[in-house]
């Protein structure tokens, strides 16, 4: 810890006070408050590697985050049953030691002293604010996935819930602090993030690639001429809505989701649900709400999700196929469907070997085969052993020429030379349209039609 810390309800009083004079003033505060300390997780951030590359959407952008874990979306799934099994509705937000924290979000969380299972966060500080009449809290996440990264949660320890009463939160939130973005995980396993236990949004200071994709076709919804609606030019699938009215847009909004979960597209594979153990309806359509301020207009796009799965496809049938998982098989969750990979820490190690054979095999005219045969003797570079001999099939005379830029590439904790970074981000490209739910062909464009219908 580098600074001490006022204690909590100091912070809240103080982030209070600002709050009612000048919000960006309000967060600043809060947010310096984590830096002072070192809670907020800026050597980390600092180490993680970060690129942009082009791809038929525009500018994509990746990162090798070396601050957090990789995690298997069946542990996640497992976590959100025996949540929801367990029931919820705790309330926290009461401030510091009250209770054990029953998640990584919990308000309990802050001053709680640790334990093997569950560390201390010691930096932690959270101001409490109002989002649809309840009282939540705000506070930075020590990831950093970009800008002042911060996260809303729900004071009460409940499940993840797209609804209504959850567009009006995000609303809430984005007329505190219109400077900001904020947007939800999905509520379903698999197109969900890490944590769908407790409710919460994430947000912060950037402008994510999705935001920056244009409209490619313009939908009506027939009584709500106020808002302005049309389907991205994006891998996954999304519409966006704007409006100057806050509350049409809401309507507008419910509209959406309303129709989409109960739609099923066949020649898609998009089915809204199936029956799971003793026959119990299983839900599989919801959706990202993802809202921000254009000038005058709430903006907010919605991101289309299915979570089936089928024998042929065990991890989710618009879930990233087994052949892309050696760069990312974690859920695909609202930071990536925006346009931002967060890749596991273990390709900080693993792609610069790759590399390494990949540049080396390209100069001495070695085969794709030959240089499969021998990634695959390594367990770095074994997961990688297919792709890099299709990248040095295409791309052989450029790894030759150019080899790697600069004095990391090459290097454990460096960024890869143009090459691998461009084909890294080819392969998020693929992984993000793995989960459009209607495909840029002919099939998608049809299911396109087939929902616009069902929203009149």
């Amino acid at each position: 810890m580098s600074a001490p810390l006022p204690p909590p309800e100091e912070v809240r009083a103080t982030f209070d006070r600002l709050l009612a004079r000048d919000p960006e003033q309000a967060a600043a505060y809060l947010h310096g408050l984590g830096v002072a300390s070192g809670y907020l997780a800026g050597a980390a951030g600092a180490r993680s590697i970060r690129w942009t590359s082009g791809s038929a959407y525009g500018p994509l952008e990746c990162t090798v985050n070396l601050a957090k874990p990789e995690k298997d979306p069946r542990a996640i799934a497992a976590a959100a049953g025996a949540a929801n099994a367990g029931g919820a509705g705790a309330e926290s937000g009461t401030g510091a030691g009250v209770g054990v924290p029953q998640c990584d979000l919990c308000w309990e969380n802050e001053g709680f002293p640790g334990t093997p299972e569950h560390p201390a966060k010691p930096g932690l500080r959270i101001a409490a604010i109002e989002l649809g009449g309840e009282r939540w809290g705000l506070q930075f996440s020590p990831y950093a996935y970009f800008d002042e990264h911060c996260i809303a949660l729900s004071a009460e320890h409940r499940p993840m819930k797209i609804d209504e009463a959850g567009f009006e939160r995000l609303l809430d939130f984005i007329d505190l602090f219109p400077f900001y973005f904020v947007g939800s995980n999905a509520d379903l396993p698999i197109v969900g993030g890490s944590i769908l236990s407790h409710d919460h949004f994430q947000g912060g200071r950037h402008t994510f690639p999705l935001m920056n994709a244009p409209v490619e076709r313009a939908v009506e919804l027939p009584g709500l001429p106020e808002v302005r609606v049309g389907v991205v030019t994006w891998p996954a699938s999304v519409l966006r809505l704007a409006s100057r009215d806050r509350a049409a847009l809401v309507r507008a909004a419910a509209r959406v989701l309303d129709a989409w979960r109960d739609f099923s597209f066949e020649p898609g594979g998009v089915r809204a649900c199936s029956r799971g153990a003793g026959g119990a309806p299983v839900r599989h359509n919801t959706l990202n709400p993802i809202v921000r301020r254009v000038g005058p207009a709430y903006v907010m796009d919605l991101v289309l999700r299915n979570n089936r799965t089928d024998g042929a496809r065990p991890w989710g049938v618009f879930h990233p196929g087994e052949d892309l998982h050696h760069i990312k098989k974690e859920n695909i969750g609202l930071i990536e469907i925006m346009g931002l990979a967060v890749l596991p820490p273990r390709l900080a190690r693993e792609l610069p070997a790759v590399e390494r054979e990949l540049i080396a095999a390209a100069r001495e005219g070695r085969s794709p085969c030959e240089l499969e045969a021998r990634l695959l003797t390594c367990a770095d570079t074994a997961p990688h052993a297919p792709w890099a001999a299709d990248v040095l099939a295409r791309r052989g005379a450029g790894l030759a020429a150019g080899g790697a830029d600069g004095p990391h590439a090459g290097a454990e904790g460096g960024a890869p030379g143009p090459v691998v970074r461009e084909e890294v981000a080819r392969v998020f490209a693929a992984v993000l349209e793995s989960t459009g739910v209607f495909k840029r062909d002919a099939v998608g464009a049809a299911g396109w039609d087939a929902f616009i219908g069902e929203l009149g």
